[in-house]
């Protein structure tokens, strides 16, 4: 057992992703080069390899594959330690119902505690930083979007007429106002879009997991690591919508010089402006909400980035896209199935259609997960057309979208998965 071997294993487990983007440091790169030498370690720096296995499983799912083939492998070696570890590991990798599960077993470490002087302490209890409370928390008086998205949409925006959103709050219901997929930029104000380089993405645990599930949901948490939590909730109506973007200091010492920034590449096509500058200071324990002013001009592509920086002990910053898609600007329509194959071949083939095949996975029982497919369809904001299409397992979907400049846009889905291929046929005409 070399002392190089368990620290160069730690390391790369806990950090890895943040230098995965480097040349030379690719996932697999990593991989191998660690690989590579456990074989001519000792069993208890084996075992501490395996912990770093399982939390690239969560990290780099590019690498799942290979992991949990060495964690099968392991199962059966004759060392107690290496032989439960590697049953453990493999039973969470193959978990296939709830990735959070993964996620929190293998969160980063938290640094150690900064130092704190006896004056600020004794501050910090003046200001009744007593209890530890989570940043992120659904429902409750804190969080009640439809209260202040309202109050929030008194504070004039040069960007969004005043009464764009306050119709839509008070003729639709909460559960409608969800969906989207987008890019985060943090900064502290609004700026011109497309004036400075598109900022560097920051690599963690669970980034891609909880976009991915904001493109198809209202609310969620969009970032967290050991010192801040940003979570996001948003309406959409038409070609505008807003985000309450959260953010929660975590720790026990006030965030300072804090700021945030929404940077889009494509300002000809989608604008986004904060309502008001916010404090540049977040104290412990505490959160603070932002309110994003969106409005689609034209079909766009690619996601706004969120980018926050703040002091805490030295200056940090994270940019993270937005769960701002185009489809956030849909409208879902109904029609029967004699409507819909006429516009389908109306519309016709290319260029006025986009397919893609991608692979797909099983749910528990080996059959298709319909109820999954339809939640995502319908998070998109397309309404799904039933006794379109005989196939059970296959999809029909339709929608308007909005923009301000281009005006409405028909679109016609088709989704036909194949349960033996393990493959899924997506159609979109418009």
């Amino acid at each position: 057992m070399t002392l190089i071997d368990c620290v160069t294993g730690y390391i790369l487990g806990e950090y890895g992703h943040l230098i995965a983007n480097e040349p030379g440091y690719s996932p697999t790169e990593q991989f191998q080069v660690l690989h590579s030498k456990s074989q001519f370690c000792i069993a208890a720096t084996r075992s501490l390899l395996l912990s770093t296995y399982i939390k690239w499983v969560n990290v780099f799912p590019e690498l799942k594959p290979q992991l949990v083939n060495i964690f099968e492998r392991y199962r059966h070696v004759l060392d107690a330690e290496l032989q439960q570890r590697a049953c453990e590991f493999y039973a969470l990798a193959c978990r296939s119902d709830d990735d959070e599960v993964l996620q929190n077993v293998c969160e980063e470490m938290p640094p150690f505690p900064p130092r704190v002087s006896t004056l600020m302490s004794r501050l910090n209890r003046k200001l009744g930083d007593t209890e530890d409370k989570r940043t992120w928390i659904h429902g409750g008086k804190e969080l009640n979007l439809e209260r202040q998205l309202t109050k929030a949409h008194v504070t004039k925006s040069k960007d969004v007429p005043q009464n764009s959103l306050a119709t839509a709050s008070a003729t639709s219901d909460m559960d409608d106002a969800m969906n989207s997929l987008a890019g985060l930029d943090l900064s502290a104000t609004s700026h011109t879009p497309g004036s400075e380089a598109v900022p560097r993405l920051t690599i963690g645990p669970g980034i891609d997991k909880w976009l991915n599930k904001l493109t198809y949901s209202a609310e969620g948490v969009l970032y967290e690591d050991v010192q801040i939590q940003v979570g996001v909730k948003s309406r959409f109506q038409g070609h505008l919508g807003q985000l309450a973007i959260y953010f929660g200091n975590k720790v026990s010492v006030p965030l300072t010089s804090f700021t945030s920034t929404v940077h889009i590449s494509e300002p000809d096509a989608l604008s986004a402006t904060f309502a008001k500058i916010p404090s540049n200071v977040l104290a412990p324990r505490t959160q603070s909400q932002q309110i994003l002013h969106v409005e689609c001009k034209k079909v766009f592509t690619s996601f706004p980035v969120l980018t926050v920086s703040f002091l805490a002990g030295a200056h940090q910053s994270i940019s993270v896209r937005l769960p701002i898609t185009i489809t956030k600007f849909f409208e879902g329509v109904k029609f029967g199935q004699a409507d819909f194959f006429e516009r389908w071949k109306l519309i016709g083939g290319p260029p006025r259609e986009s397919q893609v095949v991608f692979p797909i996975s099983l749910d528990n029982t080996g059959h298709i997960d319909l109820a999954r497919n339809r939640q995502v369809i319908a998070g998109n904001h397309l309404a799904i057309l039933e006794d379109i299409d005989p196939n059970p397992s296959n999809l029909v979907a339709a929608g308007v979208l909005h923009t301000s400049v281009d005006g409405k846009v028909g679109c016609l889905l088709r989704l036909e998965p194949n349960r033996e291929a393990k493959v899924c046929l997506f159609l979109l005409r418009a």
